[in-house]
């Protein structure tokens, strides 16, 4: 299977020029499945609901959603992810959306919200993973990896590979990274943004470091603070069978299987 991540700095606000120049960027490109940051249409630092309300999208009728999946039948690709800010009945969400050539095939509402987006944002309720004919894609955002029951219950539904958007600053996420992978034996893709955005006034910037993990916990491969776009093959038959995990049991599934973890 053939993944990467693309990290970026986000263009603030405008949905056409984040989406236009992906497209500039993927064409000439293959690959299987590519994730992108998390709110790669809009930027993450809003300061009220109203600022974000223009730029949320109704998966039924998304912008985001047509375009990928135009770019994907244009270019013979896979699938891409990254997250968007989703409208539903009035409701806003952190949704993390799968997009392949015949269009939306499967969406995931953020469950695990720092405060900031609690000002905003409802909290989902059900983690998602896409069964693809070549492998279990499961879709988290974030903040989500802190909480190694959310990554418990992708690996009950046989998750392959782990897409995981993001926007963060701080030193701790890239790290929590290959645990998740190597706990839970599977390959795990992280897509963290880079540049800068204003929170209440104050300037931050986002860390970059996404990375690329096999089920042996091993990063194989993690970008700096700079733009890039990275692909690589991985192959899946390493889920659950990697070289230290076959030390230890010949089947992961089956031991995770004892916890019958629910949210």
């Amino acid at each position: 299977m053939r993944v990467g991540f693309f990290q970026y700095a986000v263009i603030w606000r405008d949905i056409q020029a984040n989406l236009d120049y992906i497209a500039t960027r993927v064409k000439g490109k293959s690959f299987d499945l590519l994730v992108l940051p998390e709110f790669f249409t809009t930027g993450y630092a809003m300061d009220t609901k109203e600022e974000i309300l223009p730029f949320a999208e109704e998966l039924s009728k998304s912008t985001t959603v047509d375009f990928l999946a135009t770019l994907l039948a244009e270019t013979g690709n896979g699938y891409i992810s990254g997250t968007i800010p989703e409208l539903h009945q009035g409701v806003l969400y952190n949704t993390s959306i799968l997009v392949g050539a015949e269009g939306l095939v499967a969406s995931y509402r953020k469950i695990h919200l720092p405060d900031y987006e609690k000002r905003f944002f409802e909290a989902g309720d059900t983690a998602i993973v896409y069964p693809s004919n070549q492998g279990k894609i499961g879709l988290t955002i974030c903040f989500d990896c802190w909480f190694p029951q959310h990554t418990s219950i992708l690996k009950l539904q046989a998750v392959d590979v782990i897409c995981h958007s993001s926007c963060f600053g701080g030193p701790v996420t890239p790290t929590i990274i290959p645990i998740r992978a190597l706990e839970n034996q599977c390959f795990y893709i992280s897509c963290n943004r880079i540049g800068e955005e204003y929170f209440d006034g104050e300037l931050e910037s986002y860390r970059g470091e996404s990375q690329i993990v096999n089920p042996d916990g091993q990063i194989l491969a993690k970008a700096n603070k700079e733009e890039v776009l990275t692909i690589l093959d991985i192959d899946l038959n390493q889920v659950n069978h990697p070289d230290f995990g076959s030390l230890i049991t010949k089947d992961f599934q089956s031991e995770h299987e004892k916890y019958n973890i629910q949210l």
